[in-house]
């Protein structure tokens, strides 16, 4: 897939910040990096700007989001034509290392949902849930 064609697809959006920039703002992000056996189609790939790629480094996408809560948001809302697997994948480690409350109701959930939209929903109504739970302890 071509830039031009994958910020195209996009919306020239950052999955992280969300910001619509224009294309020499704009880089390609792998969501599975190639050194780690990801390819170049565009289930794999996402348009990111410069200066979240830049900030997200080396990290992994998992490490990357579990330290951004604003990011973390944006990518399961906009991700929109991430592989599920990759999808199912970023989100099971997020619930593995606690960043998101993970009964093992939201897991399985997770483990069946097909689009990036559907996981931003469950993530979404964890962070209301827990919110309200924060809410009533003051």
């Amino acid at each position: 897939m071509k830039r031009s064609e994958l910020f195209a697809r996009d919306g020239n959006r950052c999955v992280y910040c969300g910001l619509v920039q224009e294309p020499d703002a704009l880089s390609v992000d792998h969501v599975q990096p190639r050194m780690r056996g990801g390819d170049g189609s565009g289930g794999n790939l996402v348009t990111a700007c410069r200066g979240c790629n830049t900030k997200k480094g080396g990290r992994s996408l998992a490490t990357f989001l579990a330290a951004e809560p604003e990011a973390r948001r944006n990518f399961f809302a906009l991700a929109r034509y991430v592989w599920p697997r990759h999808l199912r994948a970023v989100a099971e480690e997020l619930a593995r290392r606690g960043v998101v409350v993970a009964p093992t109701e939201l897991v399985e959930g997770i483990r069946g949902l097909r689009s990036s939209e559907a996981i931003a929903s469950v993530l979404q109504s964890q962070v209301r849930s827990t919110n309200s739970s924060e809410s009533e302890g003051e």
